[in-house]
């Protein structure tokens, strides 16, 4: 799997994380986080970093930001529609961040 493979998966499931509504959301966090499925957007970071394409975190903060967010909520409790309305306008910043670097 190439560079521009992994960036294209991290946009579209940050896409789908992006159109999500904070009252459902606590049902598909799990989906994002578990790295079972070699498209989630767990996987895909990992995959990048063991491809060795740089550290993930350093080169996309925003987005490494908002998975260790998703990562803390991923438990049986489930949190405020304000927190996950929090993730979900961090993805859209994350997307942002994901294209910029796909256009340079």
């Amino acid at each position: 799997m190439g560079k521009q493979e992994i960036l294209a998966g991290i946009a579209k499931e940050l896409e789908t994380i992006s159109s999500e509504n904070p009252r459902d959301f606590y049902y598909s966090i799990e989906s994002y986080t578990d790295d079972y499925e070699e498209d989630s957007i767990c996987a895909l970071i990992l995959k990048w970093n063991q491809l060795d394409y740089g550290n993930f975190d350093d080169i996309f903060p925003i987005t490494a930001k908002m998975f260790a967010m998703l990562e803390s909520v991923d438990d049986p409790i489930e949190r405020s529609h304000e927190i996950y309305a929090n993730i979900i306008s961090m993805a859209k910043d994350a997307l942002k961040e994901i294209k910029e670097y796909k256009a340079s």
